[in-house]
C-alpha cells in the first residue's frame, strides 16, 4: 500500500524539465549576429578596458616563467596563474574602489573582505585555485579558466590580441606583444614585481594593497603608451575575420565609435548614447545607403531587426497568456484569436476583416499608424496583461514596420549579404517575406489566422531544434491530444547590443566625463574623426 512516505514517482511522470529562454522564437541571433558586426571585438560582458592590457601583461610574463614553474606544468597552472591574478585585482578594487562597477569577482571579494583581519592576509589560493572536486560557488569564479576563458578571450582574439592553441592562451608576437608593453610602461617595477610575487604565494597582505594601485582598472593612463595603444584599437579596422562578401576590409567599430560620439556631442540627453540604432535608423529611411557610413546603415539593420522581433515577440506573448486562460483545441484556440483580433480594430478599419493584405498596407494612414508608437503601446499592454491589445499591436508594428521600409529592401540585403548575415534565421528580410510578402492576397482575417498559426508551429520548431539530444525542454505550451497546454509565458524584449561597452570603454579613457559629455580629449578625437 502507497504512502507519502513509500510513494515514488513512475519516471514517465516526472517533470519535463522545462527551462526559461529569452528567445522563444529563435529570431534574436540575427540581430546580435548584426551588433558582433558592428563592434567587433566588445561584448556585452567585456565592460572594463583595461582588462585588455592587464591579461595580454600577464600572459607575456607567463611566457617568461621558467619550464619547471608550477604554473608551466599543464593549461591548469595557466588558468591558475590567471585566475590568481583575477582575483588579486578585485581585492584591490574592493578594498580602495568599491564603487567601482564589473569587477571580476567582486561578489566574492564583499562576502570576503574582512578575512585580512582574521588571518593577516587574503587567501588567494584559496579563493581562487579551481581544482576538479572544488565545490561549486566555492571560488570567485568556477568557470575553469577565469573570466579571460570565459568572457574575455573571445575578443582579445578577434582583436588579434592573443590565440588558443591546445587549451593555452598565447599573445600574438606583434599586435599583442605591443599591448603588453604599453601596459608594462604603466605601472612600476616595484608593482609589477610585487604582483607577480603574490601570484606566486598565492596571498594578499593589507600592505599590498596600496603598493599594486597601478594595476587598479580605474589607473588614469592618458597619455601612457596604454592609453594611446587602446584609442588605436578602438579606431583600427575590423580585421580579416569582418572581410566582408566583396573582400573589403571595414571599421564600423571605428565608425559606431564616430556615430556615440557625435550623439553625445549633438544632445543634451545624457543617456543619448542609448538611442543610437533608433537615430541611424531614423536616418536610414530618409537617405539612401550611399549617403550614409557603413556603420550608420548597420544600426538601422540592427534596429529593422529588433522592430521585427519585438513585434513578432508581442503576439506569441499575447498567444501565451490567452492560451494559460481556457482549454483549446488548435483550431479552437486560432480561430478564438482570429475572432477577438477582428473585433478590436473592426471599429478602427472598416471591413479591415475583408480587405486583402496588400490594400490594407496601403491604407494604413502615415499620421494615424506609425510603427514606434505600436511599439510603445506594447509594453502598455504587456504591463497592463492585455493580451489581445498586445497581439493585435504586434500585428500592425509589423505591418507598419514593412510599408515604411519597402523602399529600402534592396538595400538592407545588399548589406546583409555583404556582411554574410543573410542567412540568420530571423532576420527582419526574412520575418517580411514569411509573414507579409507570401500573405499579400489574402484577406486580413486570414492573414491572422495564418500568423498564429505560424507562430506557434515556429515555437515548436525552434524549442525542439535547441534542445537537440538534450535534456532540457524550451517548450512555453505543448499539444497533448490535440489540446494546447500552457507552460510559461514569455514576454517580449530587445537584445543589448554593446552600446553599454563602448560607453565604459569611452569612460575609462576619458574621452567621456560622468555626465556623459565628451571631454577636451573626447572632443579633439571626435575632431579627427570627422577629417
Amino acid at each position: 500500500m502507497y504512502n507519502n512516505e513509500s510513494f515514488k514517482e513512475p519516471f514517465w511522470a516526472k517533470s519535463g524539465n522545462f527551462v526559461r529562454g529569452r528567445d522563444p522564437l529563435g529570431v534574436q541571433n540575427s540581430s546580435i549576429s548584426v551588433y558582433a558586426t558592428l563592434l567587433p571585438g566588445l561584448t556585452n560582458l567585456t565592460l572594463r578596458l583595461r582588462y585588455y592590457g592587464t591579461y595580454l601583461w600577464l600572459l607575456d610574463h607567463y611566457n617568461e616563467l621558467p619550464p619547471n614553474n608550477i604554473f608551466k606544468t599543464n593549461q591548469q597552472g595557466q588558468y591558475t596563474f590567471i585566475r590568481r591574478a583575477e582575483l588579486i585585482i578585485a581585492f584591490i578594487m574592493g578594498n580602495k574602489y568599491p564603487e567601482e562597477q564589473s569587477i571580476i569577482g567582486s561578489d566574492f571579494v564583499s562576502k570576503n573582505i574582512n578575512e585580512i583581519k582574521e588571518k593577516g592576509y587574503y587567501d588567494i589560493a584559496l579563493g581562487a585555485d579551481k581544482h576538479k572536486d572544488t565545490p561549486k560557488g566555492s571560488v570567485y569564479w568556477d568557470y575553469t579558466s577565469g573570466a579571460l576563458g570565459q568572457y574575455y578571450a573571445g575578443s582579445l582574439i578577434a582583436l588579434n590580441l592573443i590565440n588558443q592553441s591546445s587549451g593555452y592562451f598565447h599573445i600574438t608576437q606583434d599586435y599583442g606583444k605591443e599591448l603588453a608593453q604599453a601596459y608594462n610602461n604603466s605601472i612600476s617595477s616595484d608593482a609589477a614585481k610585487l604582483f607577480l610575487e603574490r601570484i606566486s604565494e598565492g596571498k594578499l597582505y593589507q600592505e599590498d594593497i596600496d603598493k599594486l594601485d597601478d594595476v587598479a582598472l580605474n589607473k588614469d593612463y592618458r597619455n601612457l603608451p596604454e592609453g594611446d595603444f587602446y584609442v588605436k584599437m578602438l579606431l583600427s579596422n575590423d580585421g580579416p575575420k569582418s572581410k566582408t562578401a566583396s573582400n573589403d576590409l571595414t571599421s564600423q567599430r571605428k565608425e559606431s565609435l564616430q556615430l556615440f560620439m557625435t550623439l553625445l556631442k549633438d544632445t543634451s540627453d545624457d543617456k543619448a548614447w542609448l538611442d543610437l540604432p533608433i537615430t541611424s535608423y531614423q536616418t536610414c529611411l530618409t537617405k539612401s545607403k550611399n549617403e550614409v557610413s557603413e556603420a550608420t546603415f548597420g544600426w538601422y539593420f540592427y534596429y529593422l531587426n529588433e522592430l521585427a522581433h519585438h513585434s513578432l515577440e508581442a503576439m506569441f506573448w499575447g498567444l501565451l497568456v490567452e492560451m494559460d486562460k481556457g482549454t483549446y483545441t488548435l483550431q479552437q484556440f486560432i480561430k478564438v484569436i482570429t475572432d477577438q483580433v477582428l473585433d478590436l480594430y473592426s471599429q478602427k478599419l472598416e471591413n479591415a476583416e475583408l480587405s486583402l493584405i496588400s490594400e490594407l498596407i496601403d491604407k494604413l494612414d502615415n499620421q494615424e499608424h506609425i510603427t514606434l508608437n505600436y511599439i510603445r503601446d506594447i509594453s502598455v499592454s504587456v504591463k497592463n496583461h492585455a493580451s489581445i491589445s498586445g497581439i493585435t499591436e504586434g500585428i500592425f508594428a509589423l505591418l507598419c514596420l514593412y510599408r515604411d521600409n519597402q523602399h529600402k529592401i534592396q538595400e538592407a540585403r545588399d548589406y546583409a549579404i555583404n556582411h554574410f548575415l543573410h542567412t540568420k534565421h530571423g532576420n527582419a528580410l526574412d520575418v517580411f517575406n514569411v509573414y507579409i510578402e507570401s500573405c499579400k492576397n489574402v484577406s486580413f482575417e486570414e492573414f491572422v489566422r495564418r500568423l498564429v498559426h505560424t507562430l506557434l508551429n515556429e515555437h515548436i520548431a525552434i524549442a525542439y531544434n535547441k534542445m537537440g539530444n538534450g535534456e532540457k525542454n524550451l517548450l512555453k505550451f505543448v499539444i497533448e491530444d490535440n489540446y494546447l497546454v500552457h507552460i510559461e509565458t514569455m514576454t517580449p524584449n530587445f537584445t543589448n547590443p554593446r552600446l553599454k561597452t563602448l560607453h565604459n570603454f569611452t569612460r575609462d579613457l576619458h574621452l567621456v566625463n560622468a555626465k556623459d559629455e565628451l571631454t577636451p580629449e573626447g572632443e579633439a578625437l571626435l575632431i579627427q574623426l570627422n577629417n
